[in-house]
């Protein structure tokens, strides 16, 4: 890659990174029939979707087997504004190529947390198995952590190039001022590098549920975000996310 090529794409990440602005917190209230969780997914919606109706679209992180993490990233990002100009007030990113490892092992080192306390173990996992995931995280969090305050690098190090596309529709979503629900330990693990990249960025997002995953649960609490549905969902497969939409669908209907 030429210099100039170089500084195309810093200043593409740049400019996309400075298009990020917190979302509003104008909310209208809820439609007398509805209340608890029913009467927040309207107050949340009224909050980022700027008055237009919700119209989800999945966007899947683009194919990105060549080139670094930043192009990538911006692949990611070009997905976004893909989506947006289609028609989507609502993204749902999704990662095509999961990666449990590296998702967990981004996860420990941005929420300086041990492999033990992102590991979960579902029912069907042996204890060695459980002990054999922690170890690998653990190795593999020693070799990525002297790149941690350089976030792009850091995914380099781990070949985590689906992670970067995804943390790219994540940001790319926010500088078009379109709200993303969260699903997904690889989701979440690009949640945690967009946020570092651009902490503006969180206004625009929710995890989509509740989960007992560990990894998601401590990402989501390292991010500082609330879930919308209390579902309790590890939620591999965007579950959450179809039940806030079917939800958000009918709060709206109740609006008009």
């Amino acid at each position: 890659m030429t210099a100039t090529e170089e500084s195309e794409r810093d200043t593409a990440l740049a400019d996309l990174l400075s298009r990020i602005e917190r979302s509003t917190t104008d909310t209208a209230p809820a439609p007398e029939p509805l209340t608890g969780r029913l009467a927040d997914l309207h107050t949340w919606w009224t909050a980022v979707g700027s008055g237009s109706d919700p119209t989800p679209v999945l966007v899947e992180s683009p194919s990105a087997s060549d080139g670094d993490c930043l192009n990538a990233l911006l692949l990611g990002a070009a997905a976004a504004d893909r989506a947006v100009d289609s028609g989507a007030t609502l993204a749902i990113p999704r990662v095509v190529q999961r990666d449990a490892l590296t998702a967990l092992t981004v996860t420990a080192l941005l929420t300086r947390r041990e492999a033990n306390r992102v590991v979960g173990q579902p029912e069907g996992m042996s204890d060695g198995e459980w002990m054999d995931r922690c170890a690998a995280i653990r190795d593999r969090c020693a070799i990525a952590s002297p790149h941690i305050s350089n976030h792009l690098a850091l995914l380099d190090a781990l070949g985590a190039r689906s992670i970067a596309a995804t943390a790219g529709i994540l940001l790319g979503a926010a500088a078009r001022g379109t709200p993303c629900l969260i699903v997904g330990t690889d989701e979440w693990a690009a949640a945690l590098i967009a946020d570092r990249m651009n902490h503006l960025a969180r206004s625009w997002w929710r995890p989509a549920t509740t989960s007992p995953d560990p990894a998601q649960m401590a990402a989501a609490e390292r991010i500082g975000l609330d879930p919308l549905l209390p579902l309790e969902l590890s939620d591999q497969e965007g579950l959450g996310a179809d039940a806030v939409v079917a939800l958000l669908l009918l709060t709206e209907s109740v609006g008009d």
